[in-house]
C-alpha cells in the first residue's frame, strides 16, 4: 500500500486499521456491528491454518535439534521460565491493585451485568487426561491445540529416534516442505489483516460505545498498568540481564505482535506472527521458536493471572473485605495452577475468573459486569500472554547460544 507516494508496511497498515476501526465504531455505532462478520471471516482464516501450523512448527523444531538431550534442555528452560513469570505475574497483580485501590473509587451504577455460566469442576485427573488424545484426527478437527501440540511432540521425538537415516531424511524433508507451504499460506492470509482488524475493532467499539472507556475505567486502568509493569520490569528484566535486549527495544520491535494481539484477542491466532517477530526482529531460530511459542500458547498465561490478582483485590476493596497476607499467597499459588486448566472451555477466561473469585468467598456479581466488557480485558490478557511467549523464546535462544559457545570452547 502507498500513501503520498510512500510505501506503508503491513504493521503500520494494521495499526491504522485498528485506530480507524475504533473511530468508525464510535462514530457510526450499531451499523458497524452488522458488518463485524467480515473481521470474523479473517480470524477464521487464521484459525483454519493453526492446527497444521502447530504440527509442522513443533515437528520441524524438534527434528532440527541435535538430539533428545538438546530438546530436553530447551524444554526445561522454557517451562521454568513460564512457571517463574506466572508466579511473579500473580504477585504483581495483587501488589498493583493494593497500591492503587481501584475498588475504593469504583462506581457500578448503571452498568449491566452478564450471566456467567460456570464450567464443570476440573480435577487433576481430568486435566491430565484432556492432554492426551485417543484419536489424533478428532483432535485436529476439534482444533484442540494442547492435544495437537503433544501429538506433534511425540511425532518429532519418534522421527529423532528413527534408525534408518535415508527414511529419516525423507520424512524430515517432507515436514520442512510442508512448513514452507503452510507459512506461504499464512503470508497470504496476513495480507488481508488490515481489513480484518478494521472490522473487528469497529464491531467492538460499536458494541460498547464510550462505555468501553468510562464504565470500567478504574479496574481496566489498574489492570493495564499491572500489565505494563510486568512487561517492562519482568520480561524486560529477564531479557536485559540474560540477552542484552533492553525493554524499550523489546516493546518497539515486538509492535507487529502486540498490534495483532490487541486486535484479535487470540493467542493461538497470533502464533505465526510471534514466530515471525522472533526470527526477524530478534534473530531466534525457528527450531526454537517453533517449539517454545506454541507451547507458551498453551501453558503461559501471565496476562490472565495478572487479571485474577487485580480482580480479587478489586472486589475485596469494593465489598470492604481486606485480604490477609496468607490469602494473598493463596491467590498467587491458585492463580498459577488454575491458569493452565480448562483451555478447551469456550470463554474459559471469564469462567476461570468466576471460579477464582468463588474460591475466596467473594461476591461474583462484579464478575458478571466484567464479562459484559470482557473484550476490553481480553486485549490485555492476550497481549501479555503472547509477549511472555516471545520474551521466553528470546531468553531461551540466548541461553542456547551461550551453551553452544561454551561447548565449542
Amino acid at each position: 500500500m502507498k500513501i503520498f507516494g510512500k510505501k506503508i508496511g503491513l504493521t503500520t497498515q494494521v495499526f491504522l486499521a485498528m485506530i480507524l476501526g475504533a473511530i468508525f465504531g464510535l462514530v457510526i455505532g450499531e451499523p458497524m456491528t452488522k458488518v463485524g462478520f467480515i473481521g470474523d471471516i479473517w480470524l477464521n482464516m487464521i484459525k483454519m491454518i493453526v492446527v497444521p501450523m502447530v504440527i509442522v512448527t513443533i515437528v520441524t523444531g524438534i527434528v532440527s535439534q541435535k538430539d533428545i538431550k538438546s530438546l530436553g534442555r530447551i524444554s526445561f528452560r522454557i517451562m521454568a521460565y513460564y512457571v517463574v513469570t506466572t508466579l511473579i505475574a500473580a504477585a504483581i497483580g495483587i501488589i498493583v491493585a493494593s497500591i492503587i485501590k481501584p475498588g475504593n473509587i469504583a462506581n457500578f451504577t448503571g452498568l449491566a451485568s452478564k450471566e456467567v455460566v460456570a464450567g464443570s469442576d476440573i480435577t487433576m485427573e481430568d486435566f491430565f487426561l484432556s492432554m492426551f488424545s485417543s484419536n489424533m484426527f478428532k483432535s485436529f478437527s476439534d482444533g484442540n491445540i494442547l492435544q495437537t501440540l503433544i501429538i506433534s511432540v511425540l511425532i518429532g521425538i519418534a522421527i529423532l529416534r528413527m534408525k534408518t537415516e535415508n527414511m529419516k531424511t525423507t520424512i524430515v524433508n517432507g515436514f520442512n516442505s510442508l512448513s514452507e507451504m503452510v507459512f506461504s499460506l499464512i503470508g497470504m492470509i496476513m495480507i488481508a489483516s488490515p481489513i480484518g482488524v478494521f472490522f473487528l475493532m469497529a464491531d467492538s467499539f460499536a458494541t460498547y460505545g464510550a462505555g468501553i472507556f468510562t464504565s470500567m475505567a478504574t479496574l481496566a486502568g489498574t489492570y493495564y498498568f499491572a500489565c505494563i509493569v510486568h512487561i517492562v520490569f519482568i520480561y524486560g528484566g529477564f531479557l536485559w540481564i540474560k540477552a542484552g535486549v533492553n525493554p524499550i527495544r523489546f516493546i518497539k520491535d515486538s509492535a507487529e505482535l502486540w498490534i495483532y494481539t490487541i486486535s484479535t484477542c487470540s493467542s493461538v491466532a497470533s502464533i505465526p506472527v510471534n514466530i515471525k517477530v522472533a526470527k526477524e526482529k530478534f534473530g531466534v531460530s525457528e527450531s526454537i521458536s517453533g517449539f517454545t511459542v506454541p507451547l507458551g500458547s498453551q501453558m503461559n498465561y501471565d496476562g490472565s493471572v495478572l487479571l485474577y490478582g487485580v480482580v480479587i483485590v478489586f472486589i475485596s476493596q469494593v465489598v470492604g473485605v481486606p485480604l490477609s497476607i496468607g490469602t494473598m499467597l493463596k491467590v498467587i499459588l491458585l492463580s498459577a495452577i488454575f491458569s493452565t486448566g480448562g483451555g478447551g472451555i469456550p470463554g474459559s477466561g471469564i469462567v476461570k475468573l468466576l471460579v477464582m473469585v468463588e474460591a475466596f468467598g467473594l461476591p461474583t456479581e462484579i464478575v458478571g459486569i466484567i464479562a459484559a466488557f470482557y473484550r476490553l480485558f481480553d486485549m490485555g490478557t492476550t497481549t501479555n500472554n503472547c509477549l511472555g511467549d516471545l520474551a521466553g523464546t528470546i531468553f531461551v535462544s540466548k541461553l542456547e547460544e551461550k551453551s553452544a559457545a561454551k561447548a565449542a570452547n
